[in-house]
């Protein structure tokens, strides 16, 4: 029976990584999928080893706190290639943990193919990793169409006047790399989204009131560092326009607690805190201000004018400006190669920054409608088709399962 070793470390990668595992299920009964995910993952078809929650951290700062136990993660998957030994492995982005393994692998096992889906964000920071990947890395999906470009003609971003290009240069190796777009998953999930017609009236949410979703992350230093900002924001949009109404969506029932301490010092009557049910507050919402992440893409994609807020710990913050390449956070804006929505990063986060853009859209339905087009754009630009079904096709193909 074909073994095949998935391995991702977060959220995102667990729902990118299900609609693969469960594609190859569907293609190939007899496929043994086995590694590290989350429920998606596992809910799909995969056997876990370890679940993404022992990998799951974001910054510099926290990466080192967490070492040992990340470490002891590394080990494991490398006893368990060892005595298992699989017919492929596949790493699902959360490259600072897959490369490093990747590498480890390939050293150790120059035969067994190595798989990566979703590329590492090697056209924001760290271009130099493409020499290693391009090394030990059998097949690259990636989900932009320009990343092809980016590995196969080896182009870094090149930022001129606050918009991006890619720059072409030379190997100096040869590579067996295959190297493949396959959408993004996020377009079937949108695609896919049906609206629930009685969410208002489910949720005691108030008729004829201008609605703008919060939208603040699945993690509790998000919730610690940038929800008062986000909130602070909203009571101040409020002040000028007293008909909004507030709804925010809790990713996960154990941040809820939080969430509820923070809205504490804030009008219960113009706050709706509603768990999970995510497309449904943005699918009703003119407006959003959301962290940093998956949600701000998905956002973006539903074509909504949104407001992304970001903020990390000074230290990983400062190593993180000398890396990055590129002047935005967010894909929306990286696909366009311009800024089309407006990001507050850092010391940028405040509500003097943010309230006024949020009146302009509330307020301008000329600025409103242009931001709207140009993500339509955006959305249009990433194809169509099933992101699951490519990958496992792909990989059979490498495999010739």
């Amino acid at each position: 029976m074909p073994k095949i070793f998935f391995i991702a470390g977060e959220t995102s990668g667990d729902i990118c990584g299900a609609h693969a595992v469960k594609a190859l299920k569907d293609s190939r009964p007899d496929l043994e999928l086995y590694g590290i995910g989350g429920p998606e993952m596992e809910k799909a078809g995969l056997t876990l080893t370890h679940n993404i929650t022992e990998l799951s951290v974001i910054g510099v700062i926290e990466v080192i706190k967490h070492y040992p136990r990340i470490r002891r993660v590394y080990n494991s998957v490398l006893q368990n290639v060892k005595e298992n030994r699989p017919d492929a492995v596949v790493f699902i982005d959360y490259p600072g943990f897959n490369l490093a393994l990747a590498k480890k692998l390939h050293k150790l096992y120059p035969d067994l193919p190595l798989i990566y889906l979703v590329s590492p964000q090697i056209w924001a920071w760290g271009h130099s990793r493409i020499n290693a990947i391009r090394e030990c890395i059998s097949l690259m999906m990636v989900m932009f169409p320009f990343e092809v470009d980016v590995y196969e003609k080896g182009g870094e971003w090149k930022v001129e006047n606050d918009t991006l290009s890619i720059t072409e240069h030379k190997f100096n190796k040869p590579s067996k790399m295959k190297v493949r777009h396959i959408g993004h998953w996020i377009i079937n999930k949108i695609k896919e989204f049906q609206p629930d017609q009685d969410f208002q009236a489910k949720n005691n949410i108030p008729n004829g009131r201008e609605l703008i979703a919060l939208l603040p992350g699945s993690r509790e230093n998000e919730i610690k560092w940038i929800f008062p900002t986000m909130l602070k924001s909203a009571d101040a949009i409020k002040k000028t326009h007293p008909d909004v109404f507030f709804l925010i969506s809790c990713a996960r029932p154990n941040l809820k607690p939080m969430l509820q301490a923070a809205l504490r010092n804030f009008d219960e009557n113009c706050y709706r805190l509603i768990d999970g049910s995510m497309y449904d507050i943005v699918h009703l919402s003119k407006l959003v201000l959301v962290t940093s992440g998956t949600a701000a893409f998905e956002a973006a994609l539903m074509e909504k004018p949104i407001l992304v807020l970001y903020y990390l710990n000074y230290i990983s913050f400062f190593l993180a400006r000398i890396a990055m390449k590129i002047p935005f956070i967010n894909l929306a804006n990286i696909i366009a190669q311009r800024r089309i929505v407006q990001e507050f990063i850092q010391y940028q986060m405040t509500p003097e920054r943010i309230v006024p853009w949020a009146n302009k859209y509330l307020e301008d339905r000329s600025a409103y409608d242009k931001t709207v087009s140009d993500l339509k754009a955006v959305k249009a630009s990433l194809g169509e088709g099933d992101l699951g079904t490519k990958a496992a096709k792909e990989i059979i193909c490498l495999l010739n399962l």
